[in-house]
């Protein structure tokens, strides 16, 4: 038997679907804070970005949205979301009325998206999407496959502690603790600007050990990470953003900021100073601290976010983080999204290239 495709038709966009989008995000705790209005703000407000958000409407009545955003300096763009913006497992996706999206209604989906003008929409799907969107989505679609890292906070932080800690994240918190790492939180956006010195910290360690010049690297940091995006998203979101710094002898060596959901952590961004943290412990401390607080309120993941690096993926592996699958899409006029990201790709090799033969040069 051969099952009839599923109908749907664009009903309002950008601020016109705002209504229904908030009303159906209300209802449900357990949408992901990346599918929610409140971040499509937070980024509309610190980035140059405009809400191009898509209502569907299904045959049988069902709300379906997609959140998604317009850059301006390129009308015919669209993201959902914007690079730079991504939150690990809570990609975007569809937010779906009453239950997620059948991979019958995501073909339905993604025929319209296709059909609606515009060069190029890249969506970000993950966790429970992934599935449906793999078996709807053509296989001539060009798509990049990712993983995040999520830990299950089932059973209470003691269970978490003993049964998915590893020795080594257990010892090291430990260890924090005995050298005087001390560790603050702060839901108010007073301690931005500490993290941020830490984050431009990072940026000059990262170039140095990626070969990457100094000045290019403090511009591109400054171009997708300014501190006033860090800002902007705290004050946005008020206590669902927490900045937890660590302090060794009144100096902060290391911080993370984490954004809170429904069921849902998710670790943002991190920055350490190398030196001062160095054999301290002070990121696994940072890390129980944080997990310690969202098992207390009962929250039932701690998203870990991409891993950028091999070191990275396996330092969140010693909590226990099991990987997820995270899907990017570009639904294209013009196949150029493959060709791009060789080019980026041959342009990074060519910058180590170039950085170590000067250093070989000296």
């Amino acid at each position: 038997m051969i099952l009839q495709a599923y109908r749907v038709s664009i009903e309002a966009e950008g601020i016109d679907a705002r209504p229904a989008w908030q009303d159906l995000v209300d209802q449900d705790q357990s949408i992901a804070l990346s599918k929610t209005p409140q971040w499509v703000d937070c980024i509309c407000s610190s980035d140059h970005f405009s809400d191009a958000t898509l209502l569907f409407r299904g045959e049988d009545g069902r709300r379906l949205i997609l959140p998604r955003l317009r850059n301006p300096s390129f009308p015919g763009l669209f993201a959902s979301p914007p690079r730079h913006w991504n939150l690990g497992a809570d990609a975007s996706g569809f937010v779906s009325e009453g239950r997620p999206a059948s991979p019958r209604e995501a073909s339905a989906l993604i025929r319209e998206i296709r059909r609606h003008p515009g060069l190029r929409t890249r969506i970000v799907v993950g966790a429970d999407d992934v599935r449906a969107w793999a078996s709807a989505v053509p296989g001539t679609v060009y798509s990049i496959a990712r993983t995040a890292q999520v830990l299950d906070l089932s059973g209470g932080f003691s269970a978490v502690w003993s049964k998915r800690f590893t020795s080594k994240a257990r010892s090291n918190s430990r260890k924090a603790e005995r050298r005087g790492v001390v560790v603050e939180s702060d839901s108010t956006g007073r301690l931005i600007p500490v993290f941020d010195v830490l984050y431009r910290s990072s940026v000059d360690r990262w170039a140095q050990e990626r070969r990457y010049p100094l000045t290019l690297m403090r511009w591109l940091a400054q171009r997708q990470h300014p501190q006033n995006k860090f800002a902007t998203v705290a004050r946005s979101l008020g206590e669902c953003c927490t900045v937890w710094i660590a302090w060794r002898q009144g100096e902060p060596i290391a911080g993370i900021i984490n954004l809170t959901r429904g069921p849902r952590v998710t670790y943002w961004r991190g920055a350490m100073d190398k030196e001062r943290s160095r054999s301290t412990g002070a990121n696994e401390l940072l890390h129980r601290h944080a997990i310690e607080v969202a098992c207390a309120d009962e929250r039932q993941s701690y998203d870990f976010g991409l891993s950028q690096t091999a070191d990275l993926k396996r330092f969140k592996g010693t909590f226990g983080a099991g990987e997820v699958p995270v899907r990017i899409y570009y639904f294209e006029r013009l196949p150029t999204a493959a060709t791009e990201a060789r080019c980026y790709d041959a342009a990074k090799q060519a910058v180590r290239a170039a950085m170590r033969l000067a250093h070989t040069g000296r």
